[in-house]
């Protein structure tokens, strides 16, 4: 038998093992498998709590479409019945600019059309058909892109915004293609951003395709009717083969004989042939540091914000505003303290009490860490005047739940891809050693999915696994 020990039981590790599992089994390859989780909780940030009626989600909501990992992943575990698509309304964006909501323009000619931006700032987009391509060979930051082919006004009221949505970091110092790999891919391949999203357009049209078309990730979002985390609950007991070990962390990765020893802080020893390190950069470094300190150092490196996710529930009575869409961002400039709103009820059925609306606020990242210092009274009275001056609300709310993390997100900071280069170069060094996670190829739900699909066969193969089988014809059935 072949022993695999997973370290880190959130969404990564869980999909990797269920990944690893399933490659054994189709290569011949018995297996044994150990994952240790040091929380007692597993799914790691994906934490959905219903409270008098209230779906509260402490991490991301759900998932996009525009990849197949997740979906498919649904309906290998069975729950595909348990899905659900977000409401058409979701496709509304807004953006709270100049002291008022404005709904985002959904495609490149309704956004020089729109009276978001100045005439000024609109005349400055189109003049990004007249620029040349940037450099391929620079890893360029967010900011210094979009000032580049779009502008500074773009840059202030919709990219920083989005930037701060997403990864609730400081556009000036996120590299452009770790965090949008899309964007830079289509100034490559269409020599303008504006030119590629029009050009995108056309052929979603030439494929009966419909919609807009942007530089952003696209697709329908999907979550699951008690929240994102049933995902990672399922997977949890989808393997009653594999030792599932939650409340132990690892507290040292060693060499053993033929392969590695793991030790957990609560005295187990776990022997493995191959170990994948499925956790935060900061603990992977710690765990990696006795190993190669230069790996310790460049894991160490990936630095994340804290946020503070700020649940609220009313009547729907009391909210002036129609929620007719999936919330709205901030831009910096507008020096308000929440990041932006999301509005849950308006996206996904059974989130709120029949007449209820539940809305989510972030606080903290990159643009207000100080804030994580107040208490959660303190930060409900700064988020309920918040919405105050947002949307209108005077009403206290009917519910409200305050979930803190104190390193969030990681940021994908310029230089990100030459880090990985780096630390991919020593991991592979090591031998039998991989890396999971949402440090490295992407934050969402989906990166981490697929990340799991794409490193299994690697493990299986390591361990003299046979050939892998064919996939099937026309891939995976959506």
């Amino acid at each position: 038998m072949k022993r695999v020990v997973v370290v880190g039981g959130g969404l990564s590790g869980l999909s990797a093992a269920r990944a690893l599992l399933d490659e054994a089994q189709a290569r011949g390859v018995d297996l044994g498998l150990t994952l240790v989780e040091k929380d007692t909780t597993l799914g790691g940030k994906i934490r959905s709590t219903r409270e008098d009626g209230f779906l509260c989600e402490a991490g991301p909501p759900g998932f996009l479409d525009n990849k197949p990992a997740t979906l498919a992943l649904a309906r290998r575990l069975g729950i595909e019945e348990r899905l659900l698509r977000s409401n058409d309304a979701a496709r509304k964006r807004f953006v709270f600019s100049d002291g008022r909501l404005q709904q985002l323009p959904e495609d490149p000619v309704s956004f020089l059309l729109s009276d978001l931006l100045s005439i000024r700032g609109r005349l400055r987009i189109a003049a990004d058909f007249l620029l040349p391509q940037g450099d391929p060979s620079e890893d360029e930051s967010v900011a210094s892109f979009v000032r580049r082919r779009l502008g500074q006004e773009a840059l202030d009221k919709l990219i920083d915004p989005m930037s701060a949505g997403i990864y609730a970091g400081d556009p000036n110092v996120m590299s452009l293609k770790s965090c949008f790999p899309k964007v830079w891919q289509i100034e490559q391949q269409f020599g303008g951003l504006i030119k590629g999203m029009l050009a995108l357009q056309q052929m979603a049209k030439a494929r009966g395709q419909q919609g807009p078309q942007g530089a952003g990730p696209g697709g329908a979002l999907w979550s699951f009717e008690e929240g994102a985390a049933e995902l990672p609950d399922r997977l949890a007991v989808s393997m009653p083969e594999a030792n599932i070990v939650a409340g132990a962390a690892a507290a040292a990765l060693e060499r053993a004989e033929g392969g590695w020893r793991v030790r957990t802080d609560d005295g187990g020893v776990w022997d493995a042939d191959a170990v994948l390190v499925a956790t935060p950069a900061y603990d992977a470094g710690a765990l990696l540091g006795p190993l190669d300190p230069e790996l310790a150092d460049l894991a160490f490196g990936i630095p994340y914000v804290p946020a503070a996710v700020v649940c609220l529930g009313y009547r729907t009575t009391d909210v002036p505003h129609p929620l007719d869409g999936f919330g709205f961002l901030i831009p910096r400039a507008e020096g308000r303290k929440i990041l932006g709103s999301r509005w849950d009820s308006s996206t996904f059925a059974r989130r709120a009490p029949e007449g209820s609306a539940l809305l989510t606020q972030i606080v903290g990242g990159a643009r207000n860490p100080e804030l994580l210092a107040l208490a959660d009274d303190e930060l409900l009275r700064v988020v309920q005047d918040e919405m105050r001056v947002t949307l209108g609300i005077e009403a206290r709310p009917a519910y409200a739940k305050v979930v803190r993390w104190r390193r969030a997100i990681p940021q994908y900071l310029v230089g990100h891809g030459e880090r990985l280069r780096r630390i991919e170069g020593r991991v592979s060094a090591l031998g039998g050693l991989f890396l999971g996670g949402n440090a490295y190829y992407g934050i969402g739900i989906n990166d981490c999915t697929t990340h799991a699909a794409a490193v299994a066969p690697k493990v299986v193969t390591a361990l003299g696994g046979g050939p892998a089988p064919e996939p099937p014809r026309g891939g995976p059935r959506l």
